[in-house]
């Protein structure tokens, strides 16, 4: 097992539902599975590898990180700071800030996450979940990515929100 990152695009209505009961959320994640949901992406143990390589920061100093990178794995806004996802609240971007995310992270090419990774530097910094010395890692981080690029591209074109929590 181990910590994940998981994302869900959702209209601004839906969004307007979960800030008003965030409930909501939670009932929305449990009625139908995972793998029936194409409005969920599930980045695995990727995050703060990817968070790394494309900011050259561990989410430990996201905080440095200038939006709208920083807001990656960890959206701008907290659903409701009593719901607790796994690992704290679920976090959220408007579609706006969805938009702002996607055109940053769409200049990003694959060649300079290759750029970035430093297996020895990441592990030295703690960034999760330190194995970065596996031979697949960095097709892994290129392949989670390539996930994430295009479901926030999806995101944006149709004008979705975004919810980002660690479970």
């Amino acid at each position: 097992m181990g910590i994940i990152a998981q994302y869900i695009r959702i209209d601004q209505n839906t969004l307007m539902g979960y800030l008003d009961n965030s409930q909501l959320l939670q009932d929305d994640l449990f009625a139908t599975p995972n793998s029936k949901k194409t409005n969920l992406l599930d980045i695995g143990k990727s995050w703060d590898g990817l968070f790394y390589v494309l900011t050259g920061e561990p989410l430990s100093n996201y905080k440095q990180v200038s939006p709208p990178l920083q807001w990656l794995i960890f959206g701008p806004n907290i659903l409701d700071v009593e719901q607790d996802m796994g690992y704290g609240p679920a976090k959220y971007l408007t579609a706006a800030q969805t938009k702002e995310l996607f055109e940053a992270v769409n200049v990003i090419s694959e060649s300079s996450l290759s750029d970035r990774f430093d297996a020895d530097k990441m592990n030295e910094e703690g960034v999760y979940p330190e194995f970065w010395e596996d031979p697949e890692a960095l097709n892994y981080l290129i392949q989670e990515f390539r996930k994430l690029k295009e479901f926030l591209q999806i995101a944006a074109a149709e004008d979705q929100a975004l919810i980002t929590f660690l479970c």
